[in-house]
């Protein structure tokens, strides 16, 4: 990942190195962060989680293959707090990429090769860390966070950065295609994001982009915070 350069959609007009002082982390502010929920075991928990006062952090990856060194690389990380208007949105562009798959980047995210700015990995997470600080999630919230967080905590381990200063181990995970899995199929095989909200009939998008997956996951989250037996037996 040292040839990556992250594309990056600012949403201010304050100085970029304005941004990365406020954004560094403290050891204070990610204890706060870091105190964790309750654990969402069914989906009566989770309606009550909810339709409760905790705040939910939904967060979603997309990949490339790295065919040099075989191995999954971060491509793109979203994330926006459910019910909320707070989001972010990072796309990273990697150099060492071949030139057929830097096309197939930039047309999958409709960016242009100018947009590519300069910024590490370790930057990006201190803007996320920032977010987590200011948005305090009690849970981060995933629809199969496996390779997620196995990429995120090897990202992490190149960084050297301290096992309690990664949010996503530090605040309640739910993974909620597994929450699904074992509720509906009875801890049978998840199925992917796209399929399940064609089961539910929401409106189609374009998968595989994490800014609109995160807008996917929030709508199952907001299915399953209706109470659908009392809807089905109120008559």
């Amino acid at each position: 990942m040292q040839d990556t350069t992250p594309i990056i959609h600012f949403g201010s007009f304050l100085p970029v190195t304005t941004m990365i002082l406020h954004s560094l982390p403290t050891k204070e502010k990610l204890s706060s962060a870091g105190r964790k929920a309750s654990k969402i075991e069914d989906f009566g928990q989770l309606r009550q989680v909810l339709n409760g006062d905790a705040r939910l952090l939904i967060l979603d990856l997309e990949f490339y293959q790295d065919q040099k060194k075989h191995k999954n690389c971060v491509a793109q990380i979203a994330g926006r707090m459910f019910e909320g208007h707070s989001s972010f949105n990072y796309h990273l562009y990697a150099n060492n990429m071949p030139a057929d798959r830097q096309l197939s980047f930039l047309q999958q995210y409709d960016l242009r090769f100018s947009e590519a700015a300069t910024y590490s990995i370790e930057q990006i997470f201190q803007r996320i860390f920032n977010f987590i600080d200011i948005e305090q999630p009690d849970y981060i919230v995933s629809w199969d966070n496996s390779t997620d967080f196995e990429l995120l905590n090897r990202e992490a381990n190149r960084l050297k950065l301290a096992k309690d200063e990664r949010p996503w181990r530090t605040i309640q995970s739910l993974d909620l295609e597994r929450l699904v899995a074992k509720e509906v199929w009875k801890n049978k095989s998840g199925i992917s994001l796209e399929k399940m909200c064609r089961l539910l009939h929401f409106p189609p998008i374009k998968y595989h982009q994490a800014q609109n997956d995160v807008v996917a996951i929030e709508q199952i989250l907001k299915f399953y915070a209706r109470d659908l037996w009392r809807e089905l037996n109120c008559y």
